[in-house]
């Protein structure tokens, strides 16, 4: 059989469709002789690969002033990211006052600290002012997909809670590419 004359799709199933079958569904074609579709699914749907979206932040007072990145992953769980900030008003009457603490809290990431190294890590450049960069989180961080290193901690009443450590974007490959170098020579006279 000539394969520069079969279609692509023939090609794939031909050669690469082996490669796609779990070792399951290849004993069960190879007793029965019945050759079973496969159907691609997205990688994202993989178990291995914790995903992540972020949710919203909020600023503590524990035992250092610190900003509590939230993220949900697809099961609606959240975990949490820790960095130390500084909570004080940098200006007016409340100056070197605490401000409040809670959901959507101001704050000012120190200026060698990790949480600026993170932010821009992932944005890929700093905000105007670093006063605000809590009023833009939400804006910057929505459209990404995040993992990270997960543990359990415990809170001082003693409840259990993931917190994540090493946050990162991940780029989520929609599809696998494994039959593409295939398709691509395939045009190429050797």
């Amino acid at each position: 059989m000539n394969l520069r004359k079969m279609s692509s799709e023939k090609h794939m199933e031909r050669n690469e469709r082996v490669k796609f079958q779990t070792s399951d569904e290849w004993i069960e074609e190879y007793s029965s002789g019945i050759v079973a579709p496969y159907v691609r699914k997205p990688l994202s749907e993989s178990p291995s690969i914790l995903t992540l979206k972020y949710d919203h932040h909020r600023t503590a007072k524990a035992k250092s002033n610190s900003v509590i990145l939230s993220f949900v992953d697809a099961n609606g769980d959240s975990h949490d990211a820790f960095f130390n900030v500084d909570l004080n008003s940098q200006r007016g009457v409340k100056k070197g006052k605490q401000r409040k603490v809670g959901e959507g809290g101001q704050f000012l990431p120190p200026k060698r600290g990790k949480f600026r190294k993170w932010y821009i890590s992932i944005v890929g450049k700093a905000p105007n002012r670093w006063s605000v960069v809590h009023k833009q989180l939400r804006s910057r961080l929505r459209g990404l997909t995040f993992t990270g290193d997960v543990d359990t901690s415990y809170t001082s009443d003693g409840r259990p809670f993931k917190r994540l450590k090493n946050v990162r974007v991940i780029h989520i490959q929609n599809w696998d590419k494994i039959g593409t170098n295939d398709e691509q020579y395939w045009d190429i006279p050797f």
